[in-house]
């Protein structure tokens, strides 16, 4: 008895769809309030989207599905989005030198 017409590919193109949207509610998250824990919980819902939309659109990909190429634009938006700027909250203090360097050293 077949309980669903619904095909495998239109569950991974949903699947796209779910990890985009968590992706970008993630990164508005973290984002928007730096100094909270939804920062934290926002860091870890990012990192499972970025990993869900690597999985699911290498399946699309698989299917002939249009979808793989918009999962690999949507990682490309989120990363970019990660990296741009900086929080002031992440900041762990000042950097340190190695050292001197030794004039010396090729004579």
């Amino acid at each position: 008895m077949v309980w669903t017409n619904v095909s495998l590919c239109s569950l991974l193109e949903l699947a796209v769809i779910l990890f985009q949207v968590c992706g970008v509610a993630s990164l508005c998250l973290y984002r928007l309030m730096p100094s909270t824990a939804w920062a934290d919980r926002g860091r870890v819902v990012f990192v499972v989207a970025l990993i869900g939309l690597g999985i699911a659109g290498a399946l699309c990909g698989s299917h002939d599905s249009e979808f793989g190429l918009f999962a690999g634009g949507t990682m490309t938006v989120l990363l970019i989005g990660m990296t741009m700027g900086s929080i002031a909250s992440e900041s762990t203090g000042t950097v340190t030198g190695l050292g001197r360097a030794e004039t010396n050293l090729a004579s």
